[in-house]
């Protein structure tokens, strides 16, 4: 009995959880909670024990509306993130890019790819990956981003590219498919060196950029000096004809030097989803007003106030999730969506605090900016303790506080504090502090979803049958493309469409080099020999030749049209798009086969 033990105990510890959907329903529950592999790719909520033991599914019918029930749960993360994305991640980074005096190209070409990307630069590293076909994942997710989202920018807002900079990203973009591909089938295994290789790539691009920025303020400050010589000189035609000729290339390179946010973009402490509806060019300036940072901060200051004027009014309007002036502009099917939202919307602003530069007092609202100061580091450590410690007593992790606690000593009298120094009608100075809080919760939260997706898209995946790979690649892929979505849409609809195209080539690179770079160092199972094989996947030839056809069709337009970006763009982006969708769909269902040759094994 003890060698029949011991081999059972072998085959549960290489067993994948996969099987164990395949297995007798009564026989589930009980697998679910001894194979290895279910405890591996799992994160706050075990869903197989809520499957298999807390729902006790004992027939299809009942396994398929649990599987309904899932979806439901995916858009829900869906929706969260959405929110964390729009309202708290991007106003984060774009204060960053203003602080860091970056430009729109840099801005898009670094923080906003980084906060698009950081997604799937953590998915890449959890268990659930190991084994997963890393090629047909991060092309697909490229593919899906650049026409998804370059569509809904060109839709949006027809403007003229920065030539350069959009060459310089297809280039670079194209440079990480190559080298990735080579990398893979070059050897039969993935090394060290391979991860290294990648990540020296995408320094190399940030020696690049910022070079491109010094330089162009290095013209700058030249362009000056010889305006003032030229304005020094007795006027005649050929003086005033050089005077303006550089006069307007100053004007034109001054567009680009800062980072700058609208100032029509300035709304109250509310949510707005005013500009859903708003969608088209002439609403959006071609290029706002920079914003009166100072202005926004002390719009509703008076120093005959009392430093509480309305607490207790202004902290239950910041919690009001939802805006009566959205309210009343809402459709019938919009206001379902605002209801839908809102007990998310409650959730992430009692945790969550705001720093944004476009609300009226940057967002500041004394007496929950207070309890945010205790409740946001106490639930972020015990949120991150307890996934490390990794203890479940049901299906759903146990909440551990030992450390969080500790966090009340330094939290709760800052709290005091800032109660009894700040104001209600104006931010305190070290406001913009709170940043590093907003950074790290939303960064948190988009963590949280991502992992809670990957795992619910798999398992409905296996439920209806559907291969790893085509989930990966359709699905998968649109999820992770909703960040970018909802930041391209923001920063569009805010005039800075330029940084969101930015965004769109300079995200998949880092994704492609950064996330994959830092794949290949940690994760062990690409060592063995045979490995590029399964990293490739089933789809990876597919992904190949439409990031090919996306890149290059990309140029073809931008010269064809001398880089002035049309609706008619966004339109040919989406066909793209939906050719890609039906080709996956067409190899799942083998209608048609795969761009790939079929495996030969040598005869032993």
């Amino acid at each position: 009995m003890t060698s029949i033990d011991d081999e059972f105990k072998y085959f549960l510890s290489n067993m994948s959880c996969q099987s164990v959907l395949r297995l007798p329903y009564e026989t589930r529950c009980m697998m679910s909670r001894r194979t290895k592999n279910c405890q591996d790719i799992i994160s706050y909520f075990n869903y197989f024990e809520m499957m298999y033991c807390f729902f006790n599914i004992h027939d299809h019918t009942t396994e398929i509306c649990v599987m309904l029930l899932f979806v439901l749960i995916a858009i829900s993360y869906l929706i969260l993130m959405s929110i964390v994305v729009d309202s708290y991640f991007m106003p984060v980074l774009k204060i960053l890019s203003v602080k860091l005096q970056m430009n729109e190209a840099l801005a898009g070409a670094t923080l906003l790819a980084f906060g698009s990307s950081v997604s799937d630069l953590v998915a890449n590293l959890m268990p659930i990956r190991h084994d997963s076909a890393y090629f047909d994942g991060t092309i697909s997710d490229s593919v899906v981003i650049v026409l998804l989202c370059g569509g809904l920018i060109c839709y949006l807002k027809p403007f003229k590219m920065d030539e350069y900079i959009v060459v310089r990203e297809l280039l670079f973009l194209l440079l990480s498919v190559e080298l990735l591909r080579f990398l893979i089938f070059d050897g039969e295994s993935i090394s060290h060196t391979d991860g290294l290789i990648l990540l020296s790539v995408y320094l190399i691009y940030l020696i690049i950029i910022v070079a491109d920025l010094l330089l162009l303020r290095f013209t700058i400050r030249q362009l000056r000096t010889q305006i003032a010589s030229l304005e020094k000189e007795p006027s005649s035609p050929e003086r005033d004809k050089k005077l303006r000729k550089k006069m307007s290339s100053l004007k034109l390179l001054l567009q680009h030097e800062f980072m700058n946010i609208g100032a029509e973009s300035l709304r109250g402490t509310g949510q707005s989803l005013s500009n859903t509806q708003m969608i088209g060019a002439h609403w959006v300036k071609s290029k706002p007003e920079s914003l009166d940072y100072e202005e926004t901060r002390t719009i509703l200051h008076n120093t005959q106030n009392s430093k509480n004027l309305f607490l207790w009014g202004d902290f239950l309007e910041a919690l009001n999730p939802i805006d009566a002036m959205d309210w009343k502009l809402a459709g019938p099917f919009q206001r379902v969506f605002i209801i839908i939202r809102s007990p998310m919307l409650l959730i992430v602003t009692i945790l969550v605090p705001v720093v944004d530069y476009e609300r009226y007092k940057h967002g500041w609202s004394k007496l929950l900016n207070c309890t945010q100061i205790i409740t946001n580091p106490f639930i972020l450590i015990a949120a991150i303790h307890s996934k490390f410690d990794f203890v479940y007593s049901s299906w759903y992790i146990d909440f551990n506080i030992n450390y969080a606690k500790w966090s009340l000593c330094l939290s709760v009298p800052l709290s005091v504090f800032t109660f009894f120094h700040a104001r209600t009608d104006m931010p305190p100075p070290y406001h913009i502090l709170f940043i590093v809080l907003s950074a790290t919760s939303s960064l948190a939260l988009i963590v949280f979803c991502t992992g809670e997706i990957e795992v619910l898209i798999s398992i409905v995946g296996i439920v209806f049958n559907l291969s790893e790979h085509f989930l990966s690649i359709t699905f998968g892929s649109v999820g992770n493309a909703i960040i970018n979505l909802m930041a391209s849409f923001a920063l569009t609809m805010q005039g800075n469409e330029k940084m969101a195209f930015t965004a769109i080539f300079a995200g998949p690179f880092f994704n492609i080099v950064v996330s994959m770079g830092i794949a290949f160092l940690f994760n062990e199972k690409v060592r063995p020999e045979g490995s590029s094989l399964w990293l490739n996947g089933e789809h990876g030839d597919n992904c190949y030749i439409f990031i090919l056809i996306t890149i290059f069709s990309t140029f073809w337009w931008c010269l064809t049209f001398n880089f002035i970006a049309r609706r008619s763009f966004a339109i040919f982006y989406w066909i793209i798009f939906v050719l890609f969708i039906v080709y996956a769909i067409a190899v799942e269902w083998d209608m048609v086969h795969e761009m790939t040759n079929d495996e030969m094994f040598q005869p032993t």
